[in-house]
């Protein structure tokens, strides 16, 4: 059999390959308890945060432009991305928030960060929303974690976002969303 970890990858490799159909199945991933919750800004501050690789297909351009419009469309308020993960367009990421951000807006790439360090931030700093703008996903755990933290979510709607993304704990956007979205 193939386990594939959402019912939207099941559905993928049934239309791919159908001749195999009846071996697919569903194994759902899932993250350990964090022991706590994160907890919302209580200033005027806007505190967003994501964790992927610096891939294309993350499109990390998005999401800064999105940050962007946002702080320009609000100038009263405070906003603060902070992205976790790596990649070798870390640095010209970093170097895009300095030429583009306005002045109301910051943002912070501290790079790979394990695990245990990762939710040990989300359970001990204030964050107001988690983000995921792939292009495609299987079932991001990156999502599970900030969900398992009690951090609402805002992700396109593709692959096994659809499945872990509910009105409940967040939104989805549409599968191509602008900066605006």
């Amino acid at each position: 059999g193939l386990f594939a970890d959402s019912a939207v990858g099941r559905s993928y490799l049934r239309n791919k390959y159908p001749e195999f159909g009846s071996r697919y199945q569903v194994s759902l991933l899932g993250v350990p308890d964090p022991g706590g919750v994160s907890y919302p800004s209580i200033d005027e501050g806007l505190r967003i945060v994501s964790c992927s690789t610096t891939a294309g297909l993350k499109r990390l351009d998005l999401l800064l432009d999105g940050v962007k419009t946002a702080a320009h469309e609000r100038p009263y308020q405070r906003f603060e991305w902070i992205h976790f993960g790596d990649g070798p367009d870390r640095e010209i990421y970093i170097e895009r928030i300095k030429a583009k951000f306005p002045p109301n807006a910051k943002g912070f790439f501290p790079g790979y960060t394990s695990v245990i360090d990762l939710v040990d931030f989300y359970l001990n700093n204030p964050i107001d929303v988690f983000v995921n703008v792939s292009k495609t996903e299987g079932t991001s755990v990156a999502i599970m974690e900030a969900i398992s933290c009690g951090i609402p979510v805002i992700a396109t709607a593709v692959g096994g976002n659809i499945e872990i993304v509910q009105e409940k704990n967040g939104m989805l956007l549409s599968e191509n969303p602008t900066p605006d979205e």
